[in-house]
């Protein structure tokens, strides 16, 4: 069999697999014909557009399981709620069942009071002190999360585990835990399972916790040593494995403007760790909702985080997705969704970069009243409910899939080369 035929047969794997989930799905197709599908593809600007290397990693993982592939997806209460980004998430790791990376990324919402993602779940014990980077008079110092808990008790403590056996679960061999180090006074413990070995990294900021064994849960304490008006400072934490895969990141604050990750101090540092071959933005409802929105000053702050994550991965691909439509004051359609698709659009060609239309998918202006009278939108008219977000998670997963079965068939002559994590 040549390397064409083989490749052939590994994309139309792909495409039966992921159409037998769909019409597999418990949901009606009737209920989808609100959906424009014809508009359901990544717009590129510019021949040269910077995916190429992202494919060639996904087809290096997928056919000779060599390396990670990372994604991260970026935005505001739309990725913070976690829904949208996991279906993603899930429809990748079905493409083989021995992909799963690791969960990467995350941080205990819960410890700040905000919604926590319902594929783990938080405990945690100790007074803390939530700050987030959308909320103009919070004052804290933000790693990549944009969300910061403080904490100056004597002792505290955070669980993490997944709800039952019928999520998909992450097992990890590695935790990262991203905190201020300047917080001497404090010890950062892993109570559950056991480390063998500890490691502190002084330049990005973290314990590391190495384990003989993966393991799909963990406790975390931070015992003070003596009295201290230093409070100690939680950015988040990493899960990791040593297994290929996919390792599928999202970063969502509620109510987060593009404004709002350019106050994050440790962003770049923090990226490092993550290192994403793909970053999806998601990031524009909250800063076009009010008759302010400057085009301008949107599209300098894209460049100004664009140029942050190029200072960690040169070769990154972007994915711009616009805004959904939306109403304003939940009467009027928000016409400004037209300014910021022309934003991304011009970001997308300066920056040879994809564009996912959401807002045609969805059906233009005006459309999100026929998801909310169909149950997938929630009556604030900006909001999706959670097949809503499902959908939407399933039909950016087509698109990917659809640019990918493309650079295959333009690529079938080329051999593949070893390509490092």
């Amino acid at each position: 069999m040549t390397v064409f035929t083989k490749k052939i047969f590994f994309i139309l794997f792909l495409f039966t697999s992921f159409l037998l989930r769909s019409q597999n799905n418990s949901r009606s197709t009737s209920e989808f014909n609100f959906v424009d599908y014809n508009k359901n593809f990544i717009h590129f600007y510019n021949k040269h557009s910077n995916f190429n290397t992202f494919f060639a990693k996904l087809e290096a993982l997928l056919t000779r399981r060599e390396g990670k592939v990372k994604i991260l997806q970026i935005g505001g209460s739309h990725i913070q709620a976690e829904v949208w980004p996991d279906q993603v998430r899930k429809n990748f790791l079905q493409l083989a069942p021995d992909i799963n990376g690791g969960r990467g990324f995350v941080f205990p919402f819960k410890i700040a009071e905000t919604w926590n993602p319902k594929n783990f779940q938080i405990s945690y014990t100790g007074e803390w002190k939530s700050f987030r980077n959308s909320v103009k008079s919070h004052r804290a110092k933000w790693g990549v999360s944009g969300i910061t808990a403080k904490t100056t008790d004597s002792i505290a403590s955070f669980q993490i585990q997944y709800r039952d056996a019928t999520l998909t679960r992450y097992k990890f061999n590695r935790i990262k835990v991203f905190h201020n180090l300047d917080a001497a006074n404090y010890k950062v413990e892993l109570t559950f399972p056991t480390a063998i070995k500890i490691n502190t990294n002084r330049e990005i900021g973290y314990t590391e916790f190495i384990l003989e064994e993966e393991h799909d849960s963990l406790s975390v304490s931070i015992q003070k040593n003596q009295e201290s008006l230093t409070p100690f400072n939680l950015y988040g934490l990493s899960l990791e494995n040593d297994t290929p895969g996919i390792v599928y990141t999202s970063l969502g604050v509620n109510g987060a403007k593009t404004s709002s990750f350019l106050r994050n101090e440790l962003f770049v540092d923090q990226l490092k760790v993550i290192n994403p071959d793909l970053i999806i933005f998601c990031i524009g409802i909250n800063d076009a909702y009010y008759p302010s929105f400057c085009p301008e000053s949107y599209e300098k702050n894209y460049d100004q985080l664009i140029d942050w994550i190029k200072s960690v991965n040169p070769k990154a691909a972007f994915l711009f997705v616009t805004n959904n439509d939306s109403y304003y004051k939940k009467k009027y359609p928000n016409k400004r969704v037209f300014k910021a698709r022309e934003s991304l659009i011009k970001l997308a060609q300066k920056h040879n970069s994809g564009m996912w239309d959401l807002f045609e998918v969805m059906g233009g202006l005006g459309s999100i009243k026929k998801w909310e009278n169909k149950g997938f939108a929630k009556k604030d008219k900006i909001h999706f409910t959670r097949k809503g977000y499902e959908l939407i998670g399933d039909v950016l997963f087509s698109a990917l899939i659809k640019e990918y079965n493309t650079y295959l068939k333009l690529n079938n002559n080329k051999p593949s080369s070893k390509l490092k994590n």
